[in-house]
């Protein structure tokens, strides 16, 4: 009897891990391609002055390049962290993670919108639900993982649930940054700077270890 065509796709966690590898490589690279020289200024622009004062005005769209970088940074992280600690795949798991990586081609999009209407709610608005989905898609993979026993033996399942418990307290302070945007959406966009320095830096604060699940046992 043939074994369903459904039953052998989607194994390989190899070329899982190689597809994320490309697409984060040209999401992170199609970042920078909002940053554009000002051309017609410049055609004008004799002095170091005028030059600068037009540099300047790319402010908004490179502080939005660097923290969309290092946010996909952080994510392709977590995800080699999260597939690092399973034993195999399966197709649902696949798609999971495809449907996470279709989310990860937007946030370049979403970070032009930024970039452009920093002032606006509605664009802070749509870059925190970007954020949203990318967590949202790796707590489904990982949740999905634990499900159908993909995870590997000794220490990979305490490890998947550190992962879930940091992946649910990053949720929760990027929602809180998003919501100063009520107040202000320059202050909005710098708590969401804050919180990735935290994420990038991981310092060891007990009262968020003990939320994200970061403590060892023992």
């Amino acid at each position: 009897m043939s074994t369903p065509y459904n039953r052998f796709t989607g194994q390989s966690l190899e070329r899982l891990t190689t597809l994320s590898d490309g697409i984060f490589a040209v999401a992170m690279t199609l970042l920078v391609l909002d940053l554009r020289v000002p051309v017609s200024a410049a055609a004008s622009a004799h002095s170091a002055h005028l030059l600068s004062h037009e540099l300047l005005k790319l402010g908004p769209g490179f502080a939005a390049y660097l923290l969309s970088f290092t946010m996909l940074g952080t994510f392709w992280l977590a995800q080699h962290a999260l597939l690092g600690n399973l034993a195999r795949s399966d197709r649902n798991l696949t798609w999971i993670n495809i449907g996470f990586l279709f989310v990860v081609t937007v946030l370049p999009f979403s970070a032009g919108i930024l970039a452009e209407f920093v002032h606006a709610r509605l664009a802070v608005g749509l870059y925190w639900l970007n954020i949203a989905l990318l967590g949202a898609g790796l707590a489904a993979s990982a949740g999905y993982a634990r499900r159908a026993r993909l995870v590997g033996e000794g220490s990979a399942p305490h490890q998947v649930s550190i992962f879930l418990g940091r992946i649910l307290l990053a949720q929760v302070l990027y929602g809180a940054a998003a919501l100063i945007c009520l107040a202000s959406t320059i202050a909005s966009v710098i708590a969401f700077a804050v919180v990735q320095a935290y994420f990038i830096l991981s310092p060891r604060i007990p009262l968020l270890d003990r939320a994200a699940g970061n403590r060892t046992p023992g």
